[in-house]
């Protein structure tokens, strides 16, 4: 009995030697291999193992392949998951949105302008929830380098993004006139979230927030212009004046055109008309409400893996009885 009290002393001594994150997963297995020992009435081969243990360095060469392999459990689960949630928020937000309109749309003359901003509302709350959900998985995923990582999170929401627009596109006009803005946001998010590791693995978390929400606007917003720019032609002022507004949007309220299809207003500017509201949310109806939906959940993966300890920790050499 002193001789397995002698060794557990030392596996505790040994454990919080390695990062929190680890110390359950690691004391557990050590336990597990100090009672087959202390079974098999191998006293000396115990105290062996645990000194050994006590006495090692922390992070010597032999991989926890347990724990590597928990992590990357954990991350593909989240990475593969998170872009359908994603989708099915931007739906549930659609049907929330249409029953809301229905209930008050008799009632009130206000209803009709309420439509896009409630569902954008939708999108962001629901998308921030699904943040907090995975950013117990991220304290405990896979860390890379920083890009890697940003190709990581961006790779599965661009596979799923693709999928979903090929399946709701009607034809394949509709798709190639979508899908170039889409690619476009996917590079800028990369961008987005690469800067936002980098910044967050040098423990500036605050700038790294800064930036990866910076960055997830203006690819979200540059997307949007260049759909629009390349789908519909720019107003001509030369144009004749009739009884129907030009099939065109004026090229000077581009840097609105992502808030517009958010919030369906002008900020108090003459552009975009009403007309030209309804030409560029009819172009990009989804796609806005989606980068609203998935930035959250991606930045926190970004930052949340930048800042915790290395998913690939290693075991010390004297692990093995």
């Amino acid at each position: 009995m002193v001789t397995r009290r002698v060794a557990e002393a030392l596996l505790r001594a040994a454990a919080r030697r390695w990062p929190v994150a680890l110390r359950e997963d690691l004391r557990r297995e050590w336990a597990a291999e100090l009672h087959v020992l202390a079974e098999a009435g191998q006293r000396a081969r115990m105290l062996r193992f645990a000194a050994s243990l006590a006495t090692s360095r922390a992070g010597a060469p032999l991989v926890d392949r347990a724990v590597w392999h928990r992590q990357l459990r954990r991350t593909a689960t989240a990475l593969l998951l998170a872009p359908p949630a994603c989708v099915a928020i931007v739906i549930v937000a659609v049907i929330a949105m249409t029953t809301v309109h229905f209930a008050l749309e008799m009632r009130f003359a206000w209803a009709q302008h309420v439509q896009q901003p409630l569902w954008s509302a939708l999108c962001a709350g629901l998308g921030v929830l699904l943040a907090l959900l995975v950013a117990r998985a991220a304290r405990h995923g896979v860390r890379v380098g920083p890009l890697a990582t940003a190709v990581g999170i961006v790779l599965p929401v661009a596979i799923t993004v693709v999928v979903t627009e090929v399946l709701l596109s009607g034809d394949g006009e509709q798709l190639a006139r979508v899908l170039p803005g889409v690619l476009l946001w996917l590079a800028g998010l990369t961008l987005a979230l690469w800067g936002a590791a980098v910044l967050a693995g040098r423990g500036r978390l605050r700038l790294a927030w800064t930036v990866g929400v910076l960055g997830a606007f203006a690819a979200a917003d540059i997307a949007v212009i260049a759909t629009v720019v390349a789908a519909i032609p720019p107003i001509d002022p030369g144009q004749p004046l009739t009884d129907l507004p030009p099939d065109g949007v004026d090229r000077i309220s581009a840097p609105l055109w992502l808030l517009t299809c958010w919030t369906d207003w002008s900020f108090g500017f003459s552009r975009p008309t009403d007309w030209e509201r309804f030409l560029i949310t009819d172009l990009v109806l989804m796609e806005p409400n989606f980068y609203l939906a998935c930035t959250p959940y991606a930045l926190t993966w970004a930052i949340r893996t930048a800042r915790a300890a290395p998913a690939a920790e290693l075991a010390p050499a004297g692990a093995t009885a």
